[in-house]
């Protein structure tokens, strides 16, 4: 019997959860300008404010400079960090052009070296050749008139 009482019971309170059924919370108090006109209850016309909008006005005023001050740092960190990384990188640029610069250099010196080194080979044999052909051509000579007058 108990279990028939009990479980209506629990299906009931599983379906409908008692945050359901209590009543909403209440919410903060919100703020509020009303404008008033010259000669209603107010000596003045103009704009009346409840206590809560006239803190957030003055809380505002007094925070807007900080936080303008901490935009203005934030953007001005920013472009820092953006400039500072574009410097690196032409740094970084730079130093591997110089070292190009310094080997392709020294492989110029290595190479102007070895071609002095051939032109100032002192086994140069040209004078040789030279000796050798006159030689050979005044045998030649020699050797094609005797062969002429021998014939003859």
């Amino acid at each position: 019997m108990l279990n028939k009482v009990v479980s209506p019971l629990l299906i009931f309170f599983m379906l409908c959860p008692m945050i359901a059924i209590s009543d909403p919370p209440e919410l903060p108090p919100q703020p509020r300008i009303t404008g008033i006109q010259k000669g209603e209850e107010a000596p003045f016309s103009g704009v009346l404010l409840n206590t809560i909008a006239a803190a957030k006005m003055f809380t505002e005023k007094d925070y807007s400079l900080q936080q303008c001050d901490l935009r203005v740092r934030y953007e001005v960190d920013k472009e820092m960090a953006k400039l500072n990384a574009i410097i690196q990188s032409q740094r970084a640029s730079y130093e591997s052009l110089e070292k190009k610069y310094e080997t392709i250099i020294t492989i110029k010196d290595r190479e102007i070296k070895r071609i002095s080194d051939i032109a100032s080979n002192t086994n140069d044999y040209s004078v040789w050749w030279a000796a050798g052909g006159v030689v050979a051509g005044i045998a030649l000579t020699l050797a094609v008139v005797y062969a002429v007058k021998a014939g003859d």
